[in-house]
């Protein structure tokens, strides 16, 4: 089976389907995938249940990974997924898998990725990719949203573009 896209927007998004990501990626996959990502901007790879190794492997296939900030911040013994620094844990559970309580503080940092934000968008060289790989979604609610800028850029009138142009 080879490598398919199916849109999902009309603008931007679309789901892949015909790989296994748990597996190594032949050269025409990646150039593949990489080709829906120029063309879609968010891939959604349904049924990939990816461990914390497939989906570094995965990821390196698009670039060197960066060590995240919150990785760098924590302690050892704080970390759920160990010593994997590439990886960020954006969860409500601490490193014992327990919930966080209301006002834990390692909860209370995190609350900021509910808010608009660009990944490593502060860092000199931005990240090409970001992977967002889910292990628990709730039935109701924990919606993630994606925007595409160059999309949205497009949708501008020939007006606003010419006053924009040069910021």
């Amino acid at each position: 089976m080879s490598i398919s896209i199916r849109p999902l927007h009309p603008h931007f998004a679309g789901e892949v389907t015909g790989i296994d990501i748990t597996q190594p990626l032949t050269q025409q996959q990646v150039a593949a995938i990489e080709a829906g990502m120029d063309r879609y901007a968010v891939l959604a790879f349904p049924d990939q249940p990816l461990t914390d190794e497939q989906q570094c492997m995965f990821s390196r296939n698009f670039g060197e990974l960066e060590v995240t900030l919150i990785g760098q911040l924590s302690k050892p013994e704080e970390r759920r997924l160990g010593n994997r620094l590439e990886l960020g844990d954006i969860s409500n559970l601490d490193a014992r898998n327990k919930l966080r309580a209301r006002d834990d503080e390692k909860r209370m940092y995190a609350l900021a990725n509910r808010l608009w934000h660009s990944d490593a968008s502060f860092r000199a060289h931005g990240a090409g990719y970001t992977l967002l790989h889910s292990r628990i979604v709730p039935s109701k609610g924990g919606n993630t949203e994606f925007a595409d800028m160059r999309a949205a850029y497009d949708a501008l009138d020939a007006a606003t573009k010419a006053e924009i142009e040069d910021l």
